[in-house]
């Protein structure tokens, strides 16, 4: 979602503008590292700073936790940090992916599919 964030902005910008306004952030240092690889990866060049930037807000206004050491025996293993970081923080992971994360599965995953910001964030308030 926040690659998305960075390249068009849409729903995936307002879903982060808004998750950061008005919930609490929860990440972990794999996430932070996987994202700043991915902004250096020559494909990602051109949005490369608005990533950056957003992974740094996020920073700023994160609780940071150590990942859960859980396995969710997913398809990608290394989307297993963001499953959990979600469970050690006690947190709804906010994802642009729902074909991999299923809420049946995995718990609570919010999946932004339209632009009613109010509505998703009605969902992910604490």
């Amino acid at each position: 979602m926040l690659v998305s964030a960075a390249r068009t902005g849409g729903i995936c910008g307002a879903v982060a503008i808004e998750t950061v306004r008005h919930c609490q952030v929860v990440l972990s240092r794999p996430i932070v590292e996987e994202y700043r690889g991915i902004a250096e990866r020559p494909a990602h060049a051109r949005y490369r700073e608005t990533l950056l930037t957003i992974v740094a807000e996020l920073e700023r206004v994160a609780v940071f936790v150590e990942p859960a050491d859980v396995t969710f025996d997913l398809r990608d293993p290394d989307d297993e940090v963001y499953l959990e970081t979600a469970e050690a923080g006690g947190a709804v992971l906010v994802i642009g992916n729902k074909r991999d994360f299923t809420e049946q599965r995995y718990g609570s995953v919010e999946c932004p599919e339209r632009p009613v910001v109010p509505e998703l964030l009605g969902k992910l308030e604490f």
